[in-house]
This record gives C-alpha cells, structure tokens and sequence, in this order.
C-alpha cells in the first residue's frame, strides 16, 4: 500500500514539473518561450532529410558568400511577405550569422501560428565551428533581392 502512495503522489509532482506556457505582464503569451533552439548538429541531422524547411534569413549577399547546406534564403526583411512560401504545420529550422537575426523570424513566424519552430543556436558562425556542409553559389546564381 505505501508503494502505490508513493508511486501516486510521484507520479502527481512529476505532472506538476511541466512547466505552463509564460506569459508576459500583460498576460499576453511569451511567444519566444516557444521557440526550440537546437545545435547546429541536431538540426543538420533534420534538414538531411528529404523534405524539411531550412531558411536562412541572411542578406543575399551574405548567403552567397557561404550557407548551411539545404538552407533556402528568405531574408529577414521579406520573411512576412514571403510567409505563403512556408508550411505552417511543418518544422522549420531558421538560421542566420550568429542567431539574432533568426530568433527574430522564429518569434514572427509563431506569432503567425506557426506550430514548430527551430532557431539553430550560433548561427552560420556555430554551424562553420562544427565543420558541417556550407554551400555558396556563384554571383549568376544569386537570388534577386526584393
């Protein structure tokens, strides 16, 4: 009897470990706390696959002079309009240089419901360091800035 106490009431403080979805002063949800962030690895991992969402929000210029691989450049500044290009209720993984810039298009792609969003910590700098695939394409090849 004293076993199924204690498996009952760990069972209840485990349940009572998830913690609810913050919210800020307002108590308007804090969408940046939805927001997964994964290692250049694990997301290079998910990206391999035959069909995944990779977006680099660089500048053109930027993304030509050396990108993850599999990544497809919608800059930071066009991600809104460009929103209809993306699945909403598939993953995707944003990256950028360092991770500012692709943590501010994960808080706007969940603001426009968006359900699985993954900002790749350290950005391009990070996914170098870790000696993972970078693709550059040639100047003919550079997409149109809009």
């Amino acid at each position: 009897m004293k076993f199924l106490f204690y498996v009952a009431l760990a069972a209840f403080l485990l349940a009572g470990c998830g913690a609810p979805a913050s919210k800020t002063d307002s108590g308007v949800p804090n969408v940046a706390s939805d927001i997964k962030h994964v290692s250049p690895a694990e997301a290079q991992a998910a990206v391999s696959k035959a069909y995944s969402q990779f977006i680099d929000v660089r500048t053109p210029e930027e993304y030509t002079t050396g990108h993850a691989a599999r990544a497809v450049n919608i800059p930071l500044d066009t991600l809104a309009a460009d929103l209809s290009r993306l699945e909403k209720n598939e993953p995707v993984y944003l990256i950028c240089q360092t991770g500012r810039r692709s943590q501010k298009a994960a808080e706007l792609l969940k603001e426009a419901g968006f359900n699985n969003v993954l900002n790749v910590e350290g950005g391009t700098t990070a996914w170098q360091a870790a000696n993972l695939p970078i693709e550059t394409l040639p100047p003919h090849q550079v997409p149109p800035a809009k």
